[in-house]
């Protein structure tokens, strides 16, 4: 995965080019949780008329948590028009 240059590099820094590959691997998955957690709480803020941009962000930042927090709050009622 990783090029003759790199590895060289790792060598010279004492660092194991396993450790580097699984480290990317984590952050990868890491990564791919993240934004799979993001998206159903975004459609949840939304159905309890919360701020979605907000909920969202928060979501990216902090991975999986705002999506219990938001599924726990209760529905915020109706701006009247």
């Amino acid at each position: 995965m990783l090029d003759p240059e790199t590895i060289a590099l790792l060598k010279q820094l004492g660092y194991s080019t396993d450790s580097i590959e699984a480290a990317l691997s984590g952050m990868l998955y890491l990564t791919v949780l993240t934004l799979a957690a993001a998206i159903p709480t975004g459609i949840v803020a939304k159905r309890k008329n919360r701020s979605v941009g907000g909920w969202v962000l928060f979501a990216l930042s902090i991975p999986v948590i705002p999506l219990l927090l938001i599924w726990l709050l209760p529905t915020l009622p109706d701006k009247p028009e």
